[in-house]
Formats: structure tokens, C-alpha cells, sequence
């Protein structure tokens, strides 16, 4: 930003005006992809700003950026870990303070409800209707097996591997348009036409999709899936013109990626002399 300041200086002393919506253009064009955010917000609200201004928008702008590339990574490892029984600090010829013992339990409180019956006064094991239904065989005790203590295992071992593994919260998300093409070849009994689709996803979220049958008929599963294919990307031609001329986008004017589910469509695709 200082640098183009710096250029557009020198040139109104040689008496070279540069107008300043080139000017600003081109500062929006050489920033990082970090200011894409700000970029989008500029493009869509439409600001006319001079360079002290935007200089002003732009220190401002990168505080915010370093405040949302904060990563949170939460490691739980230490509960893990076993203690040895050196740890801790013992004096020589010291005792260990004695535990005070627990108090006991005096019984369940008078307004405290039965998990069985749902009556108050009483637990589970003195409550009648239990002991009852438990003599005649309508409910049983918990009787774990070896499939629980398999499933035990299971978990501690689970622990145990991914002890050194973290959460991350945050991180930064690439602004970049993705299409998915599919077809279902033969799904109609009448004609024998098939079903093709596709979708594009902006930023985690659909923002074009359509699902129709083809209008001619299809030989097989490839030519079918090229066909889908080939609808896919003349919506994709479109909406890289509509993107770029909005100028919100800052990737959009890299190649649009669609991904296809099928080798031979894909062979076909990559092969000029099988476009007809």
C-alpha cells in the first residue's frame, strides 16, 4: 500500500495523473489472499475512497484478520499418563496425612422420587414394585459381559492412540467455487432416457444446482455421465462470467474444478479427438 502510494506521488510530480479508481483497483488487485473479505465488501458496497482513506480501512481491516487466523487446538494428554510412584515430594521420615473418612449415607430424602415406581421416599432396591417384578423375571439386574469389557477395551485403546491428536477451532477457509456432476443412466421405461444433475458450492453452500432428464438418449453409464458432464460445465462457463464481472470472488478467475464420479467420462473429456 505504501509502495503504490509512493509510485502514484512520483507520478503526479512528473505530471502523470493516475485516476483513482485505477489507482485503488490496483492496491485491491496486489493484496493477499487474507484481504479477500475485505475486497468482497469494498466490490459489493461500492466505495469510492482515496488512498489516505483505504490506507486507513486497510490497518483496520488487518487487526481484524489477525484476530479471526487465531487457531484454538485443544489437547487433553496428561490424564493419560501414568504415575509413577516416585512422583511427588515426600520428606524422609514423614507421614501421610490421614484421610478423613466419608460420611455415611443417611437414605434418600423424604421429597426424592423412586427411578422405578416414580413414588417418593424409598430407592430403587428397597422399592417394592421392583423386588417384585425382579422375583417374577419382568426385569434383570445388569449382568455386563464379555462383549462390554471387549467395548472397554475398545474405547481405551481409542484414548490411548489418539492421546497426542488435537481439535483445532478456526483456521482459514479458501473462497473457491466446486462442482459436482452425477447421472443415473436408463431410469426412465418409457424412453430410456437418463437422469443427470450437478451442483455448485460456494464457501460450504449450494448456489447452483439443477437434476433433469437428458434429451437424448444414451448408450451407456459413460456416455451418460459425459452428458451431465457437458451441462455441468456450459453452467459452469456462465457463472465464471457472472462471478468475475461481480469481482467478489477473488479465485474465480482460476479454472472452475468439476468433479465426475466416472473414468471413461473423465478419459473422454480429457481426449479432443472424442469431442464431437
Amino acid at each position: 500500500m505504501l509502495v503504490m502510494t509512493g509510485h502514484a506521488k512520483k507520478l503526479s510530480d512528473l505530471g502523470i495523473v493516475i485516476p483513482n479508481r485505477l489507482g485503488i483497483n490496483r492496491v485491491l488487485q496486489s493484496l493477499p489472499p487474507s484481504y479477500k473479505n475485505f475486497v468482497m465488501n469494498y466490490n459489493m458496497q461500492n466505495m469510492n475512497k482515496e488512498f489516505p482513506e483505504l490506507f486507513g480501512m486497510l490497518k483496520a481491516a488487518e487487526i481484524e484478520i489477525k484476530k479471526e487466523h487465531q487457531v484454538l487446538m485443544v489437547n487433553k494428554t496428561t490424564s493419560f499418563k501414568k504415575q509413577g510412584k516416585s512422583k511427588g515430594k515426600f520428606k524422609k521420615g514423614g507421614k501421610k496425612a490421614a484421610t478423613p473418612p466419608m460420611k455415611p449415607k443417611n437414605g434418600p430424602k423424604p421429597d426424592a422420587d423412586c427411578y422405578y415406581c416414580k413414588e417418593k421416599g424409598h430407592w430403587k432396591r428397597n422399592c417394592s414394585k421392583y423386588l417384585a417384578d425382579l422375583k417374577s423375571g419382568l426385569v434383570k439386574k445388569k449382568k455386563e459381559g464379555m462383549e462390554h469389557w471387549t467395548a472397554v477395551k475398545n474405547i481405551l485403546k481409542y484414548l490411548k492412540r489418539t492421546k497426542d491428536m488435537f481439535l483445532c477451532y478456526g483456521g482459514d477457509q479458501e473462497l473457491v467455487v466446486t462442482s459436482y456432476t452425477d447421472a443415473s443412466w436408463n431410469t426412465d421405461p418409457d424412453d430410456s432416457k437418463s437422469q443427470s444433475g450437478y451442483v455448485f458450492i460456494l464457501n460450504g453452500a449450494a448456489v447452483s444446482w439443477a437434476s433433469s432428464k437428458q434429451c437424448t438418449v444414451a448408450k451407456s453409464s459413460t456416455e451418460s455421465e459425459y452428458i451431465a458432464a457437458s451441462e455441468a460445465s456450459s453452467e459452469a462457463v456462465w457463472m465464471k462470467r457472472f462471478i468475475v464481472e461481480l469481482g467478489v470472488v477473488p479465485s474465480a478467475l482460476d479454472p472452475f474444478v468439476i468433479y465426475c464420479d466416472n473414468m471413461g467420462a473423465i478419459a473422454n473429456a480429457q481426449e479432443p479427438r472424442s469431442v464431437d
